[in-house]
């Protein structure tokens, strides 16, 4: 799958990084954006080795093209137990979680951490909820911890934790017990996925996640006053 648009041109590469993170959950073997400056200078500071650069060819054809107008497109979520079952959070407002996961290699780079951070800060997470704090790398967490984002998260109220899968893959920190519910920022919420087989997750941004730990319910940054 290629992505490509005015919207992608202006993303950061932490943004496109979970654009094609999540390609395969929609069938593709891999989610390609044309190399442009951003690239180059994300590639510039981590590369140890000599690279090139590769681009789609000028009269490439496509399989498919469809096109959306990204100006339309309200916060989504994807609801139990498939990334594919989405729907606008608005609509599931009435949905009471326990556990909001914000991070993985999904969404758990420092553009993530600090969205969630401005959300959260001089807030309270909702008392029936555990809001988990997952970065993505040893870098990023040394780097959250640099910001002031973890006195953010604790002061909150949410755990932060060292980078790890956790509870994405239902492997510990946060396993989910039998009825309860979580949003999560990971990639995946097939049955069983982070628990209890009776679980369910419901898959977001990290915006979305934070507003929801501090709802306590599914919600929206626009609900949380300022």
């Amino acid at each position: 799958m290629e992505f490509t648009g005015p919207v992608i041109d202006k993303l950061s590469m932490d943004a496109r990084l979970t654009i094609s993170n999540m390609a395969i959950e929609a069938g593709g073997k891999a989610g390609l954006m044309n190399p442009d400056d951003t690239t180059i200078e994300y590639v510039k500071k981590r590369a140890e080795h000599k690279w090139k650069i590769f681009t789609s060819d000028k009269d490439a054809k496509y399989e498919n093209v469809i096109e959306y107008d990204c100006s339309k497109i309200e916060p989504v979520v994807s609801c139990p137990h498939l990334p594919e079952n989405t729907k606008p959070a608005s609509k599931l407002s009435k949905i009471a979680v326990d556990q909001s996961v914000i991070g993985s290699c999904t969404n758990g780079r420092i553009e993530d951490l600090r969205i969630a951070a401005k959300i959260l800060k001089g807030k309270k997470i909702n008392s029936r909820v555990r809001c988990l704090i997952f970065p993505g790398t040893k870098e990023i967490y040394m780097q959250a911890i640099h910001e002031g984002l973890v006195d953010i998260f604790v002061g909150a109220g949410a755990i932060f934790s060292m980078p790890t899968c956790g509870p994405c893959l239902g492997g510990h920190m946060g396993i989910l017990a039998k009825g309860e519910v979580a949003i999560s920022t990971t990639n995946r919420n097939f049955v069983g996925r982070m628990g209890h087989t009776e679980s369910s997750v419901y898959l977001s941004s990290p915006a979305v996640a934070a507003a929801s730990a501090i709802l306590g319910r599914i919600g929206t940054p626009d609900e949380i006053k300022k």
